[in-house]
């Protein structure tokens, strides 16, 4: 009777663990963050559903091999390849933390890894668990915040810029009016005055964009036929594309519903984007302008899509900047994308882009910009 007892026992322990693990396993798979668990060799001894997902490989495949081989295709642990979190835990026996940057095409994809150690009797880190979590959308997120607080500042740095300019600029181009009343045409100083009266007037513009960045958003808000807009603007600059040697596609959505917007203010965003096209595609290329309604959403979409060098990955962060440029001097002031962004945002848009360089994929380079707009109410 006893024996019986006892072996009663031992079974409703064993159905208690079995029970316990199942329980353990059911809340790791729930877990939609990748979980890896592994030892002092760095060979994985668990996983969870989401980690066998992201590694494209069943739980059977993984376990027992090294994480330096599975996830980086190295011959032993990470070293300066990528910063290891597990690695950090094991030496410290600290809870460890990094944000990796990972590169899809041309995107950038965002993961925080943490790294906690687990403990053995003696006090020793034995085993690592490793959290993965996608942060990507986060991390956007936080960037177009701090991002519209730039450029709220240099706002109102532009605003304080163009009063002083624009005193001193229509002195300059009064004095060379008058001069130009009194100089024969077709000399020598005529053409220096028609000169100087040319980049004066282009400092104007530079000037009046300052002012429209940093101008407060209208309190009436407004709504626009795109296509009309598009098709106004393709009018005013296709003998450039022509003379360019561009081809020019449209694509555009037919019933395609009006947007909230400026009409005025979008045509400025149109051009400025068909020239900065233009420039990326010296000596040649195709332009594909399309329109499309993102119905989920409910906003109206522009794609400007070029075949030109693309945008190197180090400066795009930095191309809605004010005074930022890549081209040489005296071929612009660096004003246009910043100039959009501001215009686009007034109307509760987005402005966005996908670029792929020369170096990154030869046959697909190019850059699209994307103009979100709600639809108009």
């Amino acid at each position: 009777m006893h024996d019986i007892t006892e072996k009663e026992h031992g079974l409703n322990s064993m159905e208690g663990l079995l029970e316990a693990n199942r329980f353990l396993n059911s809340v790791l798979d729930g877990i939609k963050d990748t979980i890896m668990v592994v030892d002092r060799d760095y060979r994985i001894e668990g996983v969870n559903k989401s980690f066998a997902r992201k590694v494209g490989k069943p739980g059977h495949e993984i376990l027992g091999r090294c994480c330096y081989r599975l996830l980086h295709h190295l011959n032993k642990p990470c070293v300066h390849n990528h910063p290891c979190p597990v690695k950090d835990a094991f030496k410290t026996g600290k809870t460890a933390e990094v944000l990796h940057i990972y590169l899809e095409g041309p995107n950038i994809a965002y993961s925080r890894i943490i790294a906690y150690p687990i403990l053995d009797d003696r006090g020793e880190v034995s085993r690592v668990i490793e959290l993965e979590r996608d942060v990507t959308e986060w991390k956007k997120t936080g960037d177009h915040l701090y991002n519209i607080q730039k450029l709220a500042f240099l706002g109102k740095l532009a605003a304080d810029l163009s009063h002083e300019f624009n005193n001193p600029l229509a002195v300059i181009l009064g004095f060379v009016d008058l001069l130009l009343e009194k100089t024969e045409q077709g000399t020598q100083g005529y053409e220096i005055l028609k000169t100087i009266e040319r980049q004066a007037f282009n400092c104007k513009r530079i000037v009046e964009n300052l002012i429209s960045f940093a101008a407060s958003p209208d309190v009436t808000k407004h709504s626009t036929d795109v296509n009309a807009n598009l098709e106004r603007v393709v009018s005013v600059v296709v003998d450039i594309l022509r003379a360019e040697k561009i081809v020019i596609e449209k694509n555009l959505a037919a019933d395609l519903p009006r947007a909230k917007g400026n009409p005025g203010h979008l045509r400025q965003v149109f051009t400025n984007l068909i020239t900065n096209a233009v420039a990326a595609m010296r000596g040649g290329g195709l332009l594909t302008i399309s329109t499309r309604h993102n119905s989920p959403e409910n906003r109206v979409e522009v794609l400007f899509k070029d075949t030109g060098h693309g945008i190197k990955r180090e400066y795009r962060n930095e191309i809605f900047d004010p005074f930022f440029t890549t081209r040489e001097v005296g071929e612009g002031g660096g004003l246009g994308l910043s100039v959009c962004y501001g215009l686009v945002s007034k109307n509760d848009g987005e402005i966005t882009f996908e670029s792929v360089t020369e170096e990154e994929d030869r046959e697909n380079k190019g850059t699209t910009f994307t103009v979100s707009l709600p639809v108009a109410p």
